[in-house]
């Protein structure tokens, strides 16, 4: 459980309740998304107007999980001090933080992700990939990652969190993210365990529709119920609430829409809060999503999603100030039960040492940043965690014909057949990594990159073309397509044309899903590497050809057994 507040710091946070004005108290509750202000970032006088109007408790900064991470560390600090300095009450910055600090800002360091993490399954590792998301983190001005994701992948064809989790075991997923999180609240950053009441059962997408956790309630607390206890006892500060129903404790009449977590006090209060005792801060997810948005008119859904429990509302518009004034004032919501959800999130800045800013706005717990990164030493550690885990994690899940490992002395022209083009225009990496390293080696490289018609693979055999091994690499990031990370589209294209061949033993490596042999159940030989991470390219690639040893084991049941 987390440490109990010294005399000081209880006392700091019933002083800034007492002292806050009604907007204040109602911006504490309220998470602004940083890069929708409508104005430039730095533009001290029109922010300062803003805080005044509204003074928000958070900002979310940085890259969502949907985009590539951006800008400098140096420049976030900057702007944090700024923002900082202009705040009457210190705010909490939070950021998608999943794979790292790298994951929001481009000039630090990124990890393989948390399925590379569980096919390690090492929780010293885990503590490390905490402690650095938090020293870099916070050294750039974070002091809430919304991380870990500690949802469980029970349905593979989950569009949320397939290659975002810890795999499909409840004791490992909670074993590791209970570590992730203590590396990270010892080294003063909020972790935020997601998404309540558990993603992984459904195959639709929260931000389309409200998605269902359709586990019995001895099934749920065998599971999701696991984890959420077994974090809850570590510590974690923060929860966060789902677009996402669970029927075995809010059962609705037929026809009726599924009651979402975020709108839900029993899931919210009586299970999360009461049952489970979670005493920390309770965030929504974003309430831009479908899964939120099919509720209600804005009024509804705002003043179900408080009342339900929630303490800060992610991204709800500057609207909220003038909803939540006008629900305090015809008795919608208590100002008791508003008083409590400051004091929860006070607490929490309190934890983290927020009133130990000084008057520009500095935080005395943060590293220094040297030319935008951590001081060499821990960088060093950081890239160095990070080669690491690109290395342990590369798995070989099938090898039927024991082609792997490949014998350099007879591998001279390899095929690639690109498996990713639907990612195009995503702004994504792309799998040129991969072949770079290839012919790095000196192998001539054929690419297959365009398969319209379906018969390209045979011509090129007819014509004497023979390959001394051939690559189906596979890359489809979850949010690519928006709700899948199967092979659609070219990708599907291309398994239909590797079907056509004749002459190919093809294998397969997926830096994306680990469940590439449900779509590709011919594939002989897979290789799951879980991420385009520039060191689990490289790690993959010497372990194709016997350098290193495949050291991972996968973190989900690969293949279909039923």
């Amino acid at each position: 459980m987390p440490r109990a507040l010294t005399n000081e710091e209880q006392n700091w946070v019933e002083q800034t309740l007492n002292a806050m004005s009604l907007p204040e108290k109602i911006g504490q509750t309220m998470q602004a998304h940083a890069g929708r202000l409508p104005f430039k970032q730095n533009d001290e006088q029109a922010l300062a107007a803003y805080l005044n109007k509204y003074p928000v408790g958070s900002f979310f900064i940085g890259g969502e999980v949907i985009q590539k991470a951006a800008g400098k560390a140096g420049e976030y600090r900057e702007w944090i001090e700024l923002l900082q300095k202009l705040s009457r009450v210190p705010l909490l910055f939070s950021g998608d933080l999943e794979a790292g600090a790298g994951s929001a800002v481009r000039s630090l360091t990124t990890f393989p992700p948390l399925p590379a993490l569980a096919a390690a399954d090492d929780e010293a590792l885990a503590y490390a990939y905490g402690k650095f998301t938090a020293l870099e983190g916070r050294a750039a001005g974070f002091t809430w990652a919304l991380a870990p994701t500690v949802d469980i992948v029970l349905n593979w064809m989950n569009p949320i969190i397939t290659t975002r989790c810890l795999g499909d075991d409840a004791k490992r997923v909670a074993r590791l993210s209970a570590a992730i999180l203590r590396g990270m609240q010892d080294h003063g950053m909020a972790a935020c365990a997601k998404h309540f009441p558990g993603d992984g059962v459904d195959y639709r997408d929260q931000h389309i529709i409200t998605t269902i956790n359709d586990l019995s309630e001895e099934e749920w607390f065998g599971t999701y119920g696991e984890v959420s206890a077994h974090l809850i006892q570590a510590g974690v500060m923060t929860y966060m609430t789902g677009h996402i129903a669970l029927p075995w404790l809010e059962k609705v009449p037929h026809g009726e829409p599924p009651v979402p977590a975020t709108v839900s006090y029993p899931i919210t209060t009586q299970l999360l809060r009461e049952r489970l005792g979670f005493e920390g801060v309770i965030l929504s997810d974003a309430l831009d999503m479908g899964g939120f948005l099919a509720w209600g008119d804005y009024r509804k859904r705002i003043v179900d999603c408080f009342n339900c429990g929630t303490d800060v509302l992610l991204w709800p518009g500057v609207r909220y100030f003038e909803v939540m004034e006008q629900a305090l004032a015809d008795g919608s919501v208590t100002l008791e039960r508003l008083d409590a959800s400051v004091r929860r999130v006070l607490v929490l800045k309190a934890r983290l040492g927020m009133q130990r800013l000084d008057l520009a706005g500095r935080d005395p717990l943060a590293q220094e940043l040297r030319n935008d990164t951590l001081p060499q030493e821990l960088d060093l550690e950081a890239r160095e965690l990070s080669r690491t885990l690109g290395e342990r994690c590369v798995t070989l899940v099938r090898n039927r014909q024991q082609l792997l490992p490949l014998d350099p002395l007879k591998t001279k022209r390899v095929l690639v057949i690109m498996l990713n083009k639907a990612t195009e225009g995503r702004k994504f990496v792309r799998m040129e990594l991969f072949v770079d390293l290839l012919r790095a080696r000196g192998l001539e490289v054929d690419l297959l990159e365009e398969f319209e018609p379906l018969d390209t693979l045979q011509k090129w055999e007819m014509s004497g073309v023979r390959w001394d091994a051939a690559f189906a690499p596979y890359f489809m990031p979850l949010h690519g397509m928006m709700n899948t990370a199967r092979p659609v589209g070219e990708a599907a294209k291309a398994i239909w044309a590797m079907l056509h061949a004749e002459t190919i033993r093809p294998i397969g490596v997926s830096f994306a899903t680990p469940y590439l042999l449900r779509d590709m159940p011919f594939l002989d030989t897979l290789v799951n590497a879980y991420s385009l991470h520039a060191e689990s390219v490289e790690f993959t690639v010497k372990a194709l050809f016997g350098e290193v040893p495949f050291q991972g084991v996968s973190p989900v049941q690969a293949e279909d057994h039923s």
